[in-house]
């Protein structure tokens, strides 16, 4: 019985590690090619940049953010999105991608909390697709210049769920209007891009 256990125990531990991995590129994260590494993984501020810190071989080793993609920590998806270069979470995946601020969903997966605070980023972001540019989910009637006023203007289909989030300050609101966009779109009543 004790070997048994014993067996579950490492087999538990190397499942756990083997979720987590480091892309460098999106082709890494569909392959599933990308750097696998062993226990937490964190992006943190280091010299005016934000790096992303993991444990490789038993030695902690970071890189900058401007160099990854995305990681896969706990079975989560993050992504590196492009303005900041701070990572962000994928909530969900359908007409729509639909992204949180990473720095909040990982000090929940570290602290094992059901919310957490954050000093760098934005509330929520979006993505047409896993691999397309990601954007604050911030669409003010002024904006005309923005990365966010920019993707509103290619993605015209997008309409009715950005004027929802309109400036996207409130966290609840902008998750309600993804998930009123998705729901449409399931029921034929709203087009995908």
């Amino acid at each position: 019985m004790r070997i048994i256990l014993a067996a579950l125990i490492c087999c538990a531990s190397w499942a756990a590690d083997a979720q987590n991995a480091i892309f460098r590129t999106y082709q890494e994260y569909a392959d599933s090619a990308g750097l696998p590494v062993q226990g937490v993984i964190d992006v943190v501020p280091r010299m005016g940049r934000f790096v992303v810190t993991y444990t490789k071989d038993g030695s902690k080793e970071s890189i900058s953010c401007k160099k990854v993609w995305g990681f896969r920590y706990n079975n989560i998806l993050f992504r590196i999105e492009p303005e900041g270069d701070m990572p962000v979470r994928l909530m969900s995946h359908g007409a729509v991608c639909y992204w949180e601020n990473g720095f909040a969903h990982l000090h929940m997966q570290h602290d094992t909390t059901e919310a957490s605070g954050f000093e760098y980023g934005r509330v929520a972001y979006l993505s047409k697709d896993l691999q397309s540019d990601i954007v604050p989910a911030s669409f003010k009637d002024d904006d005309t210049g923005s990365s966010s006023a920019k993707f509103r203007d290619a993605f015209p289909a997008y309409g009715s769920m950005l004027n929802c989030i309109g400036e996207g300050a409130e966290l609840d609101s902008v998750r309600q209007c993804v998930v009123e966009y998705e729901v449409a779109v399931e029921e034929g009543k709203a087009a995908k891009p």
